[in-house]
């Protein structure tokens, strides 16, 4: 009786483990198929496109500082001036540097003025120095109110973006579009800035592989200028970039 009870039982045990394994297994490949399912109706991957290598310039008015009634440290507001104008807001330099914020190039006690609090000296003869985003921007506000966007600080990629969606963009680079080693400690009312006079504002229009296009308030429309410096120039300038947005 023994040796006919065993084999039995290891049968027994065989055939139990089998039926669950198989259980399992249909349980499993329902699943799967009701996953699958449900992932095909609900779950679907979103296309992404590849960012664009290269956008045509924007046909961006341009806007000559050295016009009459001239600008000679006018960069800023000349730069402003033109995005306004793409955007249908008429408006001319010279107004923008009446109403821009404006601070001394020195002040009696020793002190300089502070390019983040308004334009630095005399912008329509000199002695001058420039004006950041800040002021620039509050100054857009009066004319594109809520849609004016200050994205000084964001990645290069942000300003392309904007030019492939139809958007020029403000910024601060220098004159030459490259780096510049000609850097200045000034003390402010408000402390210490590093500032340098090879500072220049232009109007980003396009881009490709290898350079930027610009509206330069010197006079040249869609200037090209090589997009490695332009990029580095900008940053070392604080990155700074105002918009209006659609």
């Amino acid at each position: 009786m023994k040796l006919m009870y065993k084999p039995l039982s290891y049968f027994l045990i065989i055939l139990v483990l089998l039926t669950a394994c198989q259980a399992k297994a249909v349980t499993e490949n329902a699943a799967g198929s009701t996953a699958k399912k449900y992932s095909e109706l609900t779950d679907k991957k979103p296309i992404t496109l590849a960012a664009p290598k290269r956008i045509k310039p924007l046909d961006v008015p341009l806007i000559n500082q050295m016009d009459p009634p001239r600008l000679y440290n006018g960069c800023e507001v000349s730069s402003l001036a033109m995005v306004l104008n793409y955007h249908g807001i008429k408006v001319s330099k010279n107004e923008l540097a009446e109403k821009i914020d404006r601070v001394p190039l020195a002040y009696g006690n020793g002190l300089k003025g502070n390019p983040n609090d308004g334009f630095v000296g005399n912008m329509e003869d000199g002695p001058g120095l420039a004006v950041y985003h800040g002021p620039v921007k509050k100054l857009a506000e009066q004319y594109a109110g809520g849609k004016t966007a200050d994205i000084t600080g964001e990645p290069i990629d942000v300003l392309y973006k904007y030019l492939t969606e139809g958007m020029p963009v403000w910024v601060i680079t220098t004159v030459n579009s490259v780096p510049v080693n000609d850097w200045e400690a000034w003390e402010t009312p408000s402390g210490i800035v590093e500032v340098t006079y090879s500072v220049h504002s232009v109007v980003m229009t396009g881009f490709d592989e290898d350079y930027v296009y610009i509206n330069n308030p010197y006079g040249q429309k869609n200037q090209k200028v090589d997009k490695q410096g332009f990029e580095k120039a900008w940053k070392q300038m604080g990155s700074q970039a105002i918009v209006i947005e659609r």
